[in-house]
């Protein structure tokens, strides 16, 4: 597979991903995922996500509780390490609610599925915590 095809499936599937979690399909979502994948979020908000039918199911579950959808404002793809980010802005269903962020997203070279998916939120510092990092996430390794 040449560079521009694999950069051009990681887009592919980054807007697949995007777009099954704004219809709530946990089926589709999981499609997107290696079965071992894991999802990380940034400390405070929730334990990591393992697994590709538990993104899927969590994050279709998240949807239809609280209607959130996001954006795909940009995505930026490095071929050769076979990752991807995405910049995105998520809304809450009819509230004024608007979160901004990126995903680091990590694909397997086999399959070009998602792996492992690193979110990082444009919030305030939580100035009670003395790490302002991912949970659950092996820094050290």
């Amino acid at each position: 597979m040449t560079q521009g095809s694999i950069a051009q499936r990681t887009e592919s599937v980054i807007n697949e991903y995007i777009h099954a979690c704004n219809r709530a399909d946990a089926d589709a979502i999981a499609a997107c995922f290696t079965p071992d994948a894991v999802h990380y979020f940034p400390t405070g908000y929730s334990p990591k996500w393992s697994g590709a039918s538990t993104i899927g199911a969590n994050f279709s579950k998240v949807v239809h509780e609280s209607a959130r959808c996001w954006t795909v404002d940009q995505v930026l793809v490095d071929a050769e390490r076979h990752a991807g980010v995405l910049e995105w802005t998520s809304f809450a269903g009819p509230s004024d609610n608007i979160m901004r962020g990126v995903d680091w997203f990590v694909f397997d070279p086999r399959t070009l599925r998602i792996q492992e998916v690193r979110p990082y939120t444009a919030a305030p510092l939580q100035p009670d915590m003395v790490r302002q990092e991912l949970g659950h996430f092996d820094y050290t390794g």
